[in-house]
C-alpha cells in the first residue's frame, strides 16, 4: 500500500473513531463489542435478548404513547394480537404515535416517498440512530467494511445536485475515505472518472444500489476495462438484488456481492453473509411474517423496531413479502434467516442526453410533500412523461409547478410532464405498487455473457 493510502486510511480511522464517540459516548468501543457479541451469540442468547427488549419497548409504548394506550387497553398482552402498523395509520394518527416522554427537539425527523408511491413521514430518536448505525458496522465487515479502509459508493448524492450543501458532502467523504459516484444521475463521463479514482484509491468495498452497480459494471463491462486491485466485497443495498446484477457485477468486479436488506422507517433488517444466507437483525428487530405458517407459506413482512422509543414501530407492515427457514446456517452465525424474500424493484430513467437516473431520485422529491398521497412517474419516452397523483386538500399549483421542475432537472428542460390528478393508482398485476415505470430501455440484457 501507498504510504499516502496508509496515511490517509489511518487519519480516517481516527475520525471514524471521534465521530462515533461524539455520537455514542466514550464507551463506543464497549458497545461495539457489545453489539457483536449479541449478533455471534448462540440462537437461546439471541432470542432471550430479543425477548427482554421487545418486553420493554411494548410496556413504554402503553405506558408513553397515545396509539397503542387506546388501542390496546391493558398493560399486558401478546403481541400477535396486536393490529399490524399500516401506513395510512401512521399517515392519519401520526400525533398519537409520538411518545410522550420525547420533547419535540429530540425527535429526529425522517421521511420517505415510499416504494409503493406513498410518501411517509415519521420520527426517530438519537439512540435509534446509534444503535442503526452499530448494526451495520457489525454486518458490513462481512463483506469486508472495516473503518478507515477506501470504499467506492454509488449511492444517490443530492448534495452533489445542490451546490449549497455541496461542501458538507465533500467533506463527509474525505474523513470517511469514500469517494461517490451519484447513483442519482450516471453519465458516461461520471463513470469513467468513478473507474480512474478506484485506480488510484484501490477501494476495499463497494457499497451501491443494485441498479446503479449493474449500470456501473455494465459501462466497464461494455467498454472492455480490467478493474485494478483487490475488492473485499460488494455491499448491494436499498433495493431489490436481481440475479442478472449480481452475476455481472460478481464477474466484473471478481468478488463477491453481499445483499443488505433495510428500510428508512425501521433500519437494517437483514444481511447475506458469505455463504449466501440473509440473516434477521434480532438485535433490533422483532420480524414476523403475517402467513398461517412462515416456513411453508409466504406472507407480507412485519416488523418491531426495538430502539426507536420517540415513535415506536410495532408490527409495521413494510410493504415486502418474504418466508423463514428453520435451518441453521453453515456459516456458523445463529441468527435466524430468511427461506425467500421478495422486496420492491426501482426502475431506472435514461435521460435525453444519455445519463441514467435512478428511481431513488423521484422518490426523493416526495419527501415532506404534504399535498400528495400517492404518487406514480411513468416515463412514456425520452420526450414525455406521466405524473399520476392522488391529492389531498394541502395540494397547491405551486406543489405541481416543484414536481415538474424537478424532473425536468434531470430529464431534460424540454421534457413534456403531464400530471394526471386521479383518484387512485391500482397496483401491477403482480401485486406490487410501482412507483417508477420506464418504458425506456436503459438495461441491456442481450449483452454477450461474460
Amino acid at each position: 500500500m501507498p504510504i499516502r493510502h496508509s496515511i490517509k486510511q489511518s487519519l480516517s480511522r481516527a475520525a471514524w473513531h471521534a465521530y462515533n464517540t461524539y455520537r455514542k459516548g466514550l464507551d463506543y468501543n464497549t458497545q461495539f463489542s457489545r453489539t457483536a457479541e449479541i449478533l455471534g451469540a448462540p440462537r437461546e442468547t439471541i432470542q432471550a435478548f430479543q425477548k427482554q427488549r421487545l418486553e420493554a419497548l411494548l410496556q413504554h409504548a402503553y405506558q408513553t404513547t397515545p396509539y397503542y394506550r387506546e388501542s390496546l387497553k391493558a398493560a399486558h398482552f401478546d403481541i400477535s394480537q396486536i393490529p399490524p402498523l399500516e401506513k395510512q395509520d401512521i399517515r392519519e394518527q401520526l400525533d398519537k404515535l409520538y411518545s410522550t416522554t420525547f420533547t419535540r427537539k429530540q425527535r429526529i425527523r425522517n421521511a420517505t416517498g415510499g416504494s409503493t408511491g406513498t410518501p411517509l413521514t415519521f420520527y426517530q430518536d438519537r439512540n435509534y440512530w446509534n444503535q442503526r448505525n452499530l448494526s451495520v458496522y457489525y454486518f458490513d465487515q462481512w463483506a469486508g467494511w472495516n473503518f478507515g479502509e477506501p470504499q467506492l459508493v454509488i449511492w444517490g448524492a443530492l448534495a452533489d445536485l445542490e451546490a449549497d450543501r455541496h461542501w458538507k458532502h465533500r467533506f463527509n467523504n474525505y474523513w470517511r475515505n469514500q469517494h461517490w459516484l451519484n447513483g442519482f444521475h450516471l453519465t458516461d463521463t461520471a463513470m469513467s472518472a468513478a473507474f480512474e479514482k478506484m485506480h488510484q484509491d484501490q477501494p476495499q468495498t463497494i457499497l451501491a444500489y443494485p441498479s446503479s452497480l449493474y449500470q456501473f459494471a455494465k459501462f466497464i463491462f461494455e467498454n472492455s476495462l480490467t478493474p485494478l486491485g483487490k475488492l473485499k466485497g460488494i455491499i448491494a443495498s436499498a433495493e431489490m438484488l436481481h440475479p442478472h446484477y449480481r452475476t455481472l457485477a460478481e464477474t466484473v468486479f471478481k468478488t463477491k456481492v453481499y445483499n443488505r436488506y433495510g428500510s428508512r422507517e425501521v433500519g437494517l433488517i437483514a444481511m447475506e453473509c458469505a455463504e449466501g444466507r440473509m440473516h434477521i437483525n434480532c438485535r433490533d428487530l422483532y420480524l414476523e411474517i403475517d402467513s398461517p405458517d412462515p416456513y411453508t407459506e409466504p406472507g407480507e413482512i412485519l416488523i418491531t423496531q426495538l430502539n426507536n422509543y420517540a415513535m415506536p414501530f410495532i408490527r409495521y407492515r413494510i410493504g415486502d413479502v418474504g418466508l423463514l427457514s428453520d435451518e441453521m446456517c453453515p456459516c456458523g452465525n445463529a441468527l435466524p434467516v430468511f427461506a425467500e424474500l421478495l422486496g420492491r424493484t426501482t426502475a431506472t430513467f435514461r435521460a435525453k442526453s444519455g445519463a441514467l437516473i435512478h428511481g431513488g431520485y423521484f422518490t426523493q422529491q416526495f419527501y415532506d410533500i404534504d399535498g400528495v398521497t400517492q404518487f406514480q412517474i411513468i416515463q412514456e419516452s425520452l420526450k414525455h412523461c406521466v405524473l399520476k397523483v392522488v391529492t389531498n386538500e394541502k395540494w397547491t399549483e405551486a406543489t405541481r409547478r416543484y414536481l415538474v421542475q424537478s424532473i425536468q432537472d434531470v430529464l431534460g428542460t424540454t421534457v413534456v410532464v403531464t400530471v394526471e390528478l386521479v383518484d387512485n393508482i391500482p397496483p401491477s398485476l403482480s401485486g406490487k405498487r410501482e412507483y417508477t415505470i420506464s418504458k425506456v430501455d436503459t438495461d441491456v440484457d442481450n449483452l454477450q455473457k461474460p
